[in-house]
């Protein structure tokens, strides 16, 4: 693959992540006084997304290196702890690469319960790593729902995406 299609793919995974720290910043409960002791419930996982469509729709292009390149990139762009996003770009390349041909059989409803829950696993460990104390099981319902709603529109627009420009 050549440096634009890299630098299209890396985009469009920063701006999920960056889209991803817009939505968790807008919280409802400080706008409506009734909802200010309930717990945060919406966490998203779009550039995990984005990232997990690229790694599916095209595996030969996109190997294990450039997996922890990208997630090199995004922790260093957004300041998290180096390796992070390393560790499970790499890891979720690896299960991707080696189901890639199982995953063409599947109908959008298994591709949305695996992605959705991949997706709910990230979230999970990124709490349990980094916020322990706010680690909820409602949170990764809501999340896994929420993420599922989300995977056809990010499928089908990263695939609009790929066939235009890369």
């Amino acid at each position: 693959m050549n440096l634009n299609g890299h630098i299209i793919i890396f985009v469009s995974i920063f701006l999920g992540f960056w889209l991803d720290t817009i939505i968790s910043s807008f919280d409802i409960r400080t706008h409506i006084l009734i909802l200010e002791s309930a717990p945060y419930l919406m966490e998203t996982c779009i550039g995990f997304l984005i990232f997990c469509y690229w790694i599916y729709a095209i595996p030969e292009k996109l190997q294990s290196s450039s997996a922890l390149l990208y997630g090199l990139l995004i922790d260093l762009c957004f300041g998290d702890a180096i390796g992070f996003h390393m560790l499970f770009f790499v890891a979720i390349s690896y299960v991707i690469h080696l189901y890639a041909l199982r995953f063409r059989l599947f109908s959008y409803f298994q591709l949305i319960i695996f992605f959705a829950g991949a997706a709910v696993f990230y979230l999970a460990c990124k709490y349990l790593i980094f916020s322990p104390i706010n680690y909820s099981y409602l949170l990764l319902i809501f999340s896994f729902c929420i993420n599922a709603l989300a995977w056809l529109p990010i499928y089908f627009g990263m695939r609009y995406i790929r066939r235009r420009l890369i």
